[in-house]
């Protein structure tokens, strides 16, 4: 088991991405990332990789303690069972993946942030 950290790239057209390597169902833990100044006006978050039955929720917090699963633009569960991609919006103070049910699951998961930063 591991614990997988996000890692914030600008590599691309200088686009804030963060990046969380091999989540998997049995990772000690899959770490924060504190939200700072605007970040997230619109942001698109995209899940691809061996999924072995898992899901991939991406959860919100504002007090980095209490998590809830974060909504799609249409007010949907942002919950991938398969490589996908979906858009939301963000004003919560941090962010996160969470990945269950699986088994030999190895998910790549990238945050694309856009507004202000």
């Amino acid at each position: 088991m591991a614990t997988v950290s996000p890692v914030i790239d600008r590599t691309i057209a200088k686009i804030p991405r963060v990046i969380w390597e091999a989540c998997a169902t049995n990772s000690e833990a899959i770490n924060a990332l504190p939200i700072s100044e605007q970040w997230g006006l619109a942001a698109s978050v995209q899940a691809s990789g061996t999924f072995g039955g898992a899901t991939v929720v991406m959860q919100h917090s504002n007090d980095g303690t209490n998590w809830f699963t974060g909504k799609d633009l249409q007010g949907d569960n942002i919950s991938l069972t398969a490589d996908g991609i979906a858009e939301f919006s963000l004003s919560s103070a941090y962010i996160r993946p969470a990945i269950s049910g699986g088994s030999g699951d190895d998910v790549d998961v990238i945050v694309v942030f856009r507004g202000l930063y």
